[in-house]
């Protein structure tokens, strides 16, 4: 599960995980389908995989989950 930190992020508690799901779409009445999101919790959002590609665009490092449960064992 790749994690995705902004530009801007420092770290803190309160950042938001982002969680690429192919299946976040949503269609609207005339058939458009469209990239969609939703927020789990406060702290993450499931997200389609375009919304992720504009998020990384903006990215100034992408964390993978090996690199975060490493973090924690030190």
């Amino acid at each position: 599960m790749p994690q995705y930190r902004h530009i801007e992020s420092t770290g803190r508690a309160d950042e938001i995980t982002v969680i690429e799901d192919p299946g976040m779409v949503t269609e609207s009445a005339d058939g458009t389908v469209r990239p969609d999101y939703a927020f789990i919790d406060p702290h993450t959002i499931r997200a389609h995989p375009r919304i992720i590609d504009a998020l990384i665009n903006q990215s100034e490092r992408l964390w993978t989950l090996d690199e975060l449960l490493k973090a924690l064992d030190e």
